[in-house]
């Protein structure tokens, strides 16, 4: 009886001793990483999406632009390879994106508000993952929360990659309203002289309001292949948006879009980063050769009088403003790249 009870005892501590095992191990373990959720920024709930193939991987935070158009079914549709080599992180800011139908009414809603939400976000992260630091991407008008960022937070990030990086609105405009005037004039286009000379004198019929001026030369840029450089790329981008994700079909792009303008003001269109003339991290910059919208060499130009320990300026050489959704393979590869050599 004792013998029985004494087997009995060892093949139940030996069980109990497998089981411990069994749930201790998976936590040494690298774990891939799936997450559609809300984490409180600036006190309150904002559209996080964090996916890679392994929980040990660097971390790249991605910042969209607009101000207010979320970049995340972009990124599933044209850059998922990216999560296969890095945690990436794509996050609806507060008054757009999932983060609007969450919340149509944010207390805080302005590029100072955007700036302090990714720092915040960027804390949670580095916590999460364990990370001293991370790789972060801005796109478009996330490149200026990108930049103000790098500048001020370098313990927290080990690379700043900026795409189609914004400098100097007026820098951007002038040099946009030129290349469109030699286009009209080649193309003997009389409508769009018309309607630049309009936009030019700031002419009410095309210029009521600054979004309105924008808009008025958006469409010429639009019209000559020079936002997106391939028509077809455009329609990848709509159908992105409007038709392959579920959680998206229903949200007005455009309403987003405007919500935010009607909070930030024309201050959206009033930048100008110059004054920041040193970096203490790395600094990688993309543009599309064809991005007459923010035009690359603005960008170009600011870059090659920056101080920092380590520079880089990447053309796409079929790319108009958007390099993520025009050139997805070169654009996937160069920043898996990056991140490999400089992420930690």
């Amino acid at each position: 009886m004792k013998k029985a009870l004494l087997i009995l005892c060892t093949v139940l501590f030996l069980g109990c001793q497998n089981k411990e095992k069994d749930q201790k191990a998976p936590s040494g373990e690298a774990r891939p990483v799936n997450e559609k959720t809300f984490i409180e920024l600036g006190g309150e709930k904002q559209y996080v999406e964090i996916t890679g193939a392994s929980d040990d991987l660097p971390v790249l935070l991605f910042l969209h632009g607009g101000p207010g158009w979320p970049q995340t079914p972009h990124l599933r549709y044209f850059n998922a390879d990216l999560t296969k080599d890095m945690i990436l992180v794509s996050w609806d800011q507060a008054g757009c994106g999932l983060s609007y139908l969450q919340n149509p009414n944010p207390k805080n809603l302005s590029t100072q508000s955007l700036v302090d939400d990714a720092h915040e976000l960027t804390q949670y992260l580095k916590k999460k993952f364990n990370k001293e630091k991370i790789v972060l991407l801005g796109f478009s008008y996330g490149s200026v929360i990108g930049l103000k960022l790098a500048e001020r937070y370098p313990e927290d990030y080990s690379a700043y990659i900026g795409v189609s990086q914004l400098i100097d609105s007026q820098k951007n405009w002038d040099t946009s309203m030129d290349w469109l005037k030699e286009q009209a004039q080649e193309k003997q286009d009389t409508a769009a002289l018309k309607q630049l000379a309009l936009i030019e004198k700031r002419d009410p019929s095309v210029c009521k309001t600054v979004l309105d001026c924008f808009m008025s030369k958006y469409q010429l840029l639009v019209a000559y292949n020079g936002t997106i450089y391939n028509p077809e790329i455009a329609k990848e981008i709509e159908k992105a948006e409007q038709r392959a994700y579920d959680d998206y079909k229903d949200y007005d792009w455009f309403q987003g879009f405007n919500y935010t303008h009607s909070r930030m003001g024309d201050k959206q269109f009033d930048i100008d980063l110059s004054n920041i003339t040193s970096l203490e991290i790395p600094i990688v910059f993309m543009a599309g050769r064809h991005d007459w919208n923010l035009p690359g060499i603005v960008a170009e130009n600011y870059l090659e009088e920056l101080q920092a320990p380590d520079k880089e300026f990447i053309w796409f050489e079929k790319s108009g403003h958007e390099p993520p959704e025009e050139e997805p393979d070169e654009f996937n590869e160069r920043v898996v790249e990056i991140v490999k050599e400089k992420g930690s």
